[in-house]
């Protein structure tokens, strides 16, 4: 009984026009036959780039490399790696020759401080007595800031080591420079360590950069601050967008800052990018997109029967819904089922 129905309607229509605007009509009972069903169109705030192939990275304000500024041997390690520290904890010890004679240097220079700034003093009270010349007294204060700034250069290096409480002369402590998690640690109990080695990497908890690739054809919409989520239920915003096109791939490198717990360096995880939507954009199911002499179409639900209207695809997503642009409104009904009987109709009206 369907089939000799959805027959009878093809004749109804086959000297209709197939155009865009043409309106199909359709009674309630063919309708039900045809099985269709018609959902919203809503308007379109973002178009989503869904799955984006995209790497976590250590963030880059939120994170810092702690290095050992003078070689020496690992004595004692005191954070491990994917631990919590806070501002300033002991990281790990390290025992160093380099370290001990800056000890005997600092203490020198405070003393050679103490004596040039007394003897800057005595000469300025000889010359206000009229018994010693200017020049002796400018003599005297070079001198003593000389020693200032040396000791202040050595009062620097010692903040860079600082002395470990209780540990034998020469030990100095790497400390952590701001609360978070020990995402690496390249020292090894009993190891050398050269200058400037890195020794740990601390990041903020639930911070983390991502790195995607962007197809090009994208590349004029991207702006710093587009809304970046990922599978795993980060949500971060776009931070830096690559300045050239990789030939072989076709895409653009942007990067994302992003905040979520389970965000790790290294990571392989899929992410979907939210440009900004042009105007006239809608969102529909993508079960509602038809295809008729190489353009698609939609069928809105109008005055009894549906209209044909054409649209441009803009975006597809993971959830069965398409980004769309033509001439649709908020509010108004698309065919979601039933589109190939209305499409077999239309083609029956050529």
């Amino acid at each position: 009984m369907r089939r000799v129905l959805l027959a009878g309607i093809l004749l109804a229509v086959s000297a209709s026009p197939a155009m865009a605007g043409t309106l199909l009509k359709v009674s309630a009972s063919q309708r039900q036959a045809m099985g269709i069903r018609t959902a919203e169109v809503k308007a379109a705030a973002h178009v989503p780039v869904d799955g984006l192939p995209a790497t976590v990275r250590a963030p880059l304000q939120e994170s810092a490399v702690v290095t050992a500024p003078y070689a020496g041997i690992t004595v004692a390690v005191l954070a491990r790696e994917g631990t919590q520290v806070e501002r300033g904890q002991p990281l790990a010890r390290i025992q160093s020759r380099e370290a001990m004679q800056l000890g005997a240097d600092l203490a020198a220079a405070r003393g050679d401080y103490r004596v040039a700034r007394a003897q800057a003093e005595r000469d300025r009270q000889l010359l206000a007595e009229g018994i010693i010349p200017s020049s002796r007294v400018q003599a005297a204060v070079a001198r003593r800031d000389a020693a200032a700034a040396h000791l202040q250069a050595l009062q620097a290096a010692r903040a860079m080591a600082p002395v470990a409480a209780g540990a034998p002369p020469g030990t100095y402590e790497l400390r952590a420079p701001l609360a978070g998690r020990v995402l690496e640690r390249s020292l090894r109990l009993g190891e050398p360590v050269a200058a400037l080695d890195k020794a740990f990497m601390v990041a903020e908890a639930g911070r983390g950069m991502l790195e995607m690739q962007v197809p090009a054809r994208y590349a004029a919409r991207l702006r710093t601050g587009l809304p970046v989520r990922t599978v795993d239920g980060a949500t971060g915003a776009l931070s830096e967008i690559g300045a050239a096109v990789d030939r072989h791939s076709q895409t653009v490198l942007v990067r994302a800052s992003m905040r979520g717990e389970m965000l790790l360096p290294g990571q392989q995880t899929s992410a979907t990018l939210l440009l900004p939507a042009p105007a006239h954009a809608w969102t529909l199911p993508s079960g509602a997109l038809a295809e008729f002499e190489g353009r698609k179409i939609v069928f809105v639900e109008r005055n009894g029967g549906f209209e044909v209207v054409p649209v441009t695809p803009q975006a597809q997503t993971g959830e069965g819904l398409s980004v769309v642009t033509g001439a649709l409104a908020a509010k108004l009904r698309v065919v979601v089922s039933g589109t190939g009987a209305l499409k077999a109709m239309l083609v029956a009206g050529e």
